[in-house]
This record gives C-alpha cells, structure tokens and sequence, in this order.
C-alpha cells in the first residue's frame, strides 16, 4: 500500500492554522467590541464586521456570544491562548517556590496587577450584563468563586511558610485578599483616576502585606 501523499498533511496544517487564526481575530475583535460598547449593545454581527468574518464563522470558531465573552476574560486574565491557567503559569509556579511571607506577596501583587490591567475592563462588562442578563449572571458567579478560590490558595502559601497573622482566620484572610484581587478596583484606580501600573502594583503589595503578614511593621 503506497503511503498517503505528504501534500494531505500539509494542507491539513495550513486549514488548522488558518482556523486557529481566524478564532484568534474573532475573540481580538469580541473583547475589544464588548470592552467599547458593553455586552448588551454588541451584537455577533458587528463582532463579525470587525473581524472580517461572517456570521456563520463566529460561531464555529469561536462560539456564541457568552461563550465569546467568557474565552476573551479567560485569555485576558493569562494574556493569551495557551491552554493554562494564571495558577499554572511560571511566575505562578516560582511564586509557589517562595518561603517568605513578604516575598510571596509581593509576587502575588505583581501577578495580580498584570493580569487585572489585561482583564479590568472586560471585567466591568461581565458585571454591567449580569445585572440584566442570565447567563452574564451565572459567568459573573462563577468569576467571584473564581477569584475566592485563588485567595484561599494564598493564605494556604502564607500558612505554609508560617506568615499568616493570627489577627484572621484563614477564611477571613481569603475574604481580604478578594477585596484586593477585584479587578475593579483597578478599574476605578488606574483607568478612572488615572494611575500607573507601578503605582498600583506596589500600592496593593503594601496593602496585602498589611492586612496578611504575621509582621507587617515597618512597611513604608
């Protein structure tokens, strides 16, 4: 039996990268649509205008309108399409590697402020459109549970390196740091009042140090 010709694979990996493209600009083109004009007011229709597409394609390559709005806050939250968490990504992970309470938070604070500058405003959509949409509802439920599930992983690396003050419980920690990892309050922060990325990031590491750490004195 004479093997299949090789020019079979090729265009098989020309149309899966053809594919993987166009998703790419459809979700571009959602986020920066609902970023804009809000979930409610932007339909698959001007999502597929703006990224040179038809109707038919938003759906198969990227799904309906939900499904857009949920991808786009999940990439945005890792800054791309690779298929890990914010909790699986290397500055994660060396995060993990610390043994220092200052140290951690610190880390933390600077994951926290990039990811919340990539998925601020996408953020504020979701809880605009929850407060009228069912199924934006149930996806803003799921971001809070989200956001509590980090916190308590957290207090678990401050419990672990012995740094969590005894001023709170572990769940009262994790209900603090959830004030703090809302990313609307880097919205109302940066965006609204005008900081900077710097500002902030070292804004939060002092506050989290404050409110978390067994010795927080001397924390300019």
């Amino acid at each position: 039996m004479s093997e299949p010709p090789k020019t079979r694979a090729y265009r098989s990996d020309i149309r899966t990268r053809h594919a993987a493209e166009t998703r790419r600009v459809v979700l571009a083109s959602a986020a920066e649509l609902f970023s804009a004009r809000g979930y409610t007011a932007t339909s698959i229709d001007a999502i597929a205008e703006a990224a040179g597409v038809s109707r038919s394609t938003v759906f198969t390559a990227a799904g309906g309108k939900l499904t857009l709005l949920k991808t786009a806050y999940d990439q945005a939250i890792v800054g791309d399409d690779e298929p890990l968490s914010l909790a699986e990504r290397p500055a994660s992970r060396q995060m993990r590697s610390l043994t220092e309470g200052s140290q951690i938070v610190a880390r933390y604070a600077g994951i926290l402020a990039d990811a919340m500058a990539r998925v601020s405003a996408l953020y504020e959509v979701v809880r605009v459109a929850a407060d009228s949409e069912p199924d934006a509802a149930r996806l803003w439920q799921d971001i809070q549970q989200q956001r509590l599930n980090g916190a308590r992983r957290i207090v678990e690396l401050l419990q672990a390196a012995d740094a969590l003050g005894d001023s709170l419980t572990a769940d009262q920690a994790a209900d603090v740091i959830t004030i703090y990892n809302d990313p609307g309050v880097h919205h109302r922060l940066v965006r609204a009042r005008g900081w900077s990325h710097s500002a902030f990031q070292q804004w939060l590491a002092r506050a989290l140090q404050h409110e978390l750490l067994e010795d927080a004195s001397g924390i300019a």
